[in-house]
C-alpha cells in the first residue's frame, strides 16, 4: 500500500511525498498540507492581504497538486513546485481583483496595492528563491554528461571559447562542438522541466545563462 510507505524519516526533500502522491496516497497530500500550508500562506498574505483570498489560493494550489499528481516526475522538487504554483495563483487572483475594482474611485489605494504586488510577484528577483535548487540540479546533470560533452561545455561556458577555438583545442570539428553544446543544453532543460514543473520562464532564463559551478573538468 502506498500510504504505508510515507515515512517521516525521509521528508527533507519531499521526494517520498511525490512518490506517494503518484500512487494516489491521500495521506501524503494531508502531510504535505500540514508541512507547507503555513509557509505558503505566509508567502501569499504578503501580496494579497485578503485572508479569504489567500486561503482560496492555497486550497487551489493543493487541489492542482493532487489533480496533476500523475504528471509529476519522481525527481520533482516539491518545495519549488508548491511555491511556484502559489506565486502563479496569486498573480491570477490579483489580475481578477484589479479588473473588478479598477473603476471604483473609492478603492484606489487597494488598486495601487494590488498593482505593486503584481509587479513584485512578476519580478525575476523572486526567482532567486529557487535558483540554488536549480543550480544544484544543473551541476548534477552536467556531471552526468559524457566526458567529451562536459569538456566542450566547460570550455564554452566557463572559458568563453568560440566553437572554432574549442574544436582546435580538442581536435574535433566545430560542428561537433555545436552538437555537444546543443546536447548539453537540451539535457539540462529537459531535466529541469521534469524536476521543476510550471517553472518554464525561469528554466529558459537559467538555461540561457547556465554556467558550471562544479569542479574543473580539464
Amino acid at each position: 500500500m502506498a500510504n504505508q510507505r510515507v515515512r517521516k524519516s525521509n521528508l527533507k526533500s519531499g521526494q517520498e511525498y511525490v512518490w506517494a502522491l503518484k500512487f494516489g496516497d491521500e495521506r501524503a497530500l494531508k502531510l504535505i498540507m500540514e508541512r507547507w500550508y503555513s509557509k505558503l500562506y505566509n508567502f501569499a498574505i504578503g501580496y494579497l492581504k485578503n485572508e479569504g483570498g489567500v486561503e482560496e489560493v492555497i486550497q487551489d494550489v493543493f487541489l492542482q497538486l493532487w489533480d496533476n499528481r500523475e504528471k509529476l516526475a519522481d525527481t520533482t522538487s516539491l518545495n519549488a513546485y508548491l511555491f511556484t504554483l502559489t506565486r502563479n495563483r496569486c498573480i491570477d487572483a490579483i489580475r481578477r481583483e484589479r479588473l473588478l475594482i479598477q473603476f471604483h474611485t473609492d478603492k484606489k489605494e487597494e488598486y495601487n496595492y494590488l498593482t505593486n504586488s503584481y509587479y513584485a510577484l512578476s519580478d525575476s528577483i523572486l526567482d532567486h528563491v529557487f535558483e540554488r535548487e536549480f543550480q544544484e540540479e544543473i551541476d548534477k546533470t552536467i556531471r552526468a554528461l559524457p566526458s567529451q560533452c562536459q569538456k566542450v561545455f566547460y570550455l564554452s561556458r566557463e572559458k568563453g571559447l568560440k566553437n572554432r577555438e574549442i574544436g582546435e583545442k580538442l581536435n574535433i570539428a566545430p560542428k561537433t562542438v555545436e552538437t555537444h553544446i546543443t546536447k548539453a543544453l537540451k539535457t539540462i532543460k529537459n531535466t529541469l522541466e521534469r524536476k521543476f514543473p510550471d517553472s518554464f520562464n525561469l528554466i529558459l532564463i537559467l538555461v540561457r545563462k547556465v554556467r558550471l559551478n562544479t569542479r574543473k573538468i580539464l
